[in-house]
């Protein structure tokens, strides 16, 4: 075998974002749904979501750091500007989440002595994750289009390709 066999190919930016944010769609989706996890799944799921937005983070951190510094530039694109507003938006919700999640917990905070809020925590946590949901429905719609390309480049044309081949 050849050096250049052996080597193993590196992932694209472009897939490795998109698997991360399809993991956290997906993720979202479920968590969201109460009813299909039950309370301690939920909670579980919820916090390894924490972890996942926490990664998702990093990987952007260039992007955050560059429109942070540019934010007031008017040749920003709006596009862009409307984005930045979107991500803020989605990291407030997703700390409100959290915050009022850890207040009403019943099966993670309770064994560190903390949990069971319940009352208005219950209520906030509701509000701030129906918020949450209609953020990252319109996060995907701006993206709509770099995701619609990216399945079909990293999924759809390299599965098309294989059928054809066999």
């Amino acid at each position: 075998m050849s050096k250049s066999t052996k080597r193993k190919r590196k992932m694209s930016a472009s897939k490795r974002n998109l698997l991360v944010d399809v993991g956290l769609a997906a993720g979202f989706l479920t968590v969201f749904n109460q009813e299909i996890t039950g309370d301690t799944l939920h909670e579980w799921l919820a916090l390894a979501l924490m972890v996942g937005i926490i990664a998702h983070l990093a990987l952007h951190w260039k992007w955050i750091v560059n429109i942070t510094k540019r934010i007031f530039n008017p040749k920003l694109p709006r596009k862009t500007r409307i984005s930045y507003g979107l991500n803020i938006g989605l990291f407030a919700a997703f700390f409100g989440m959290g915050v009022s999640g850890m207040m009403i917990s019943e099966a993670i905070m309770p064994t560190f002595g903390l949990g069971n809020g319940g009352g208005i925590w219950e209520d906030v946590h509701e509000a701030i994750s129906n918020g949450a949901l209609v953020l990252v429905l319109s996060h995907l719609l701006l993206h709509f289009k770099w995701i619609k390309t990216n399945v079909t480049k990293h999924f759809y044309r390299p599965i098309q390709k294989r059928l054809q081949t066999a």
